[in-house]
């Protein structure tokens, strides 16, 4: 991201939600589903250093850096020899910076959501 690698990330999540709607013609129950359109999301939690070294990446405005990708692989729990699974979010950008602190905290942790353009479940390339 802003052509460094990102080291401080704690914490990542995204979903994808579709919109589904019962269509009603002759009596109360629904004689068939629409389908509609799809929204994703993320957010990641990352640590107050990372986060300055992305703003400072963006020129000062975490705004402006260009949308970037996240690559997610893992290996499922409890799968002798199970296949890397790698999920992809595409098209990611900050929508949101707050900082926050508690008393007594050792450091600071960031949780920001993410605009996310598209996910690509269970794939092998970024690209």
């Amino acid at each position: 991201m802003g052509g460094r690698f990102v080291t401080g990330i704690t914490g990542f999540k995204y979903k994808s939600e579709r919109e589904i709607e019962p269509i009603y013609a002759e009596g109360d129950e629904p004689v068939d589903v629409g389908y509609g359109n799809r929204k994703y999301s993320s957010e990641v939690k990352l640590l107050q250093n990372e986060l300055e070294a992305i703003i400072s990446a963006g020129g000062g405005d975490p705004f402006k850096i260009p949308p970037f990708v996240i690559v997610h692989s893992y290996i499922p729990a409890n799968s002798e020899g199970a296949k890397i699974v790698t999920d992809i979010c595409e098209g990611c950008q900050f929508t949101e910076i707050e900082k926050a602190m508690e008393q007594g905290a050792k450091f600071m942790e960031i949780t920001t959501p993410l605009f996310t353009k598209k996910i690509k479940y269970n794939t092998t390339s970024p690209y």
